[in-house]
């Protein structure tokens, strides 16, 4: 920004009106000041000299940290001043979404923009556009058209945006009361946010009903919230899948999650085995291509398995071996956990074998099995490797 401010001036002949430096344009007769600043190693003390300003204009503004933006709002409070923040929006869950445009203030102001507003739009802009429409649909939607992206080195990005193009992510996914009870899969998380997704085995598949997430909540405060969601929604409760680290003991308590949940729940309470990450990111890919999603319920989740990605290092042009640990990991990390054990389940599987049959005792006709019937063989050919984790 600074540098083309400074090239404006020049190229307008105002050099002699302002005073150029590293870190600043000072207007010599108006008195204008301009200051440069990183918002990324930001602190309390060092923003506190920005309080007399008039206007704070975020740059970039999509890889704003929420620590940064909540500093910085709280500092511009001279009377009349204003922030303003452009962007390319990123992902539906960065801090300077949520907060112009999912949570606007009063008096907030959002305005989308793109190349269609432009009357001066260059003919080679046009062409570069009409390439990258054509070899990269998803890519050219986000640089392009100001859609949220899916970014280099997603995980799930692209099966993401897979699902929404085939019509797998709209709101007539609901509860079927024909088939199994409802299943939740979690990622557990005090300080961090705490994510839980709602799933039902469908012949051949699965569907994503709800999707919830909140920080700073324990097991004693979800426990009544997940118990009000399904009473509220008349969803019978299947299983509770808890990650492995359910079972440790924090100072937030004197039991462990899992001895919480057990008590509430009893034995519908289930913890996912120990995997590797590769395997539960192998299983999330697998089985995301056999879901459908609620899209208004699992809008934010689904924020999350588009921007779960590796962290790239570019001076070696390497992913990182891990995925980064981002707000994305949270739902990501959840849905993982719950598609490692939509593999792992036979039963749902048994269901999708569309020649078995069973024969009615008094017709002695052939007839399509109840889900009861094909589950059966299944619970009992899977408690004996569940058990042991009640």
């Amino acid at each position: 920004m600074r540098q083309l401010l400074a090239d404006k001036i020049e190229a307008l002949g105002l050099a002699g009106e302002f005073e150029v430096l590293d870190a600043e344009i000072r207007g010599k007769r108006s008195g204008s000041l301009i200051t440069f600043r990183g918002m990324s190693a930001v602190t309390a003390e060092s923003i506190k000299s920005l309080e007399a300003y008039d206007i704070a204009w975020v740059e970039e503004a999509q890889t704003l940290s929420e620590r940064s933006l909540m500093l910085l709002r709280p500092t511009i409070r001279k009377e009349g001043s204003e922030i303003w923040a452009s962007w390319n929006p990123r992902y539906r869950t960065d801090p300077i979404d949520e907060f112009f445009r999912y949570k606007p203030p009063r008096g907030a102001v959002s305005v989308s923009v793109n190349w269609r507003d432009n009357p001066w739009f260059p003919d080679v802009l046009s062409r570069e556009l009409e390439h990258d429409y054509a070899t990269d649909p998803e890519q050219a939607a986000h640089v392009w058209g100001g859609e949220y992206g899916v970014e280099h080195g997603a995980i799930l990005g692209r099966l993401v945006e897979s699902a929404e193009r085939e019509g797998r992510i709209n709101d007539n996914v609901e509860y079927f009361p024909d088939g199994p009870a409802v299943e939740i899969s979690s990622d557990l998380g005090f300080r961090d946010t705490a994510s839980w997704w709602f799933w039902q085995r469908r012949v051949g598949g699965f569907a994503l009903l709800d999707y919830d997430a909140d920080t700073g909540l324990d097991a004693e405060e979800w426990i009544p919230r997940l118990q009000k969601r399904l009473e509220g929604e008349g969803w019978p409760l299947g299983y509770i899948w808890l990650p492995h680290d359910a079972r440790n003991r924090t100072f937030q308590s004197r039991h462990t999650v899992r001895e919480q949940f057990l008590e509430a729940f009893g034995n519908k309470v289930r913890i996912v085995p120990k995997t590797s990450k590769t395997d539960r990111i192998n299983a999330a890919r697998t089985i995301l291509k056999r879901c459908e999603f609620h899209k208004t319920r699992c809008e934010v989740g689904l924020e999350g398995l588009r921007a779960w990605s590796y962290e790239f290092n570019p001076e070696t042009g390497i992913f990182s071996k891990e995925p980064a640990h981002t707000a994305a990991s949270h739902p990501a990390d959840g849905y993982s956990y719950g598609a490692q054990m939509m593999t792992e389940a036979p039963a749902a599987e048994a269901a999708r074998d569309e020649r078995m049959v069973c024969i009615g005792p008094e017709t002695k006709t052939t007839r399509p099995p109840t889900w009861d019937e094909f589950c059966e063989a299944g619970d009992k050919a899977r408690r004996g490797a569940f058990d042991g984790e009640v």
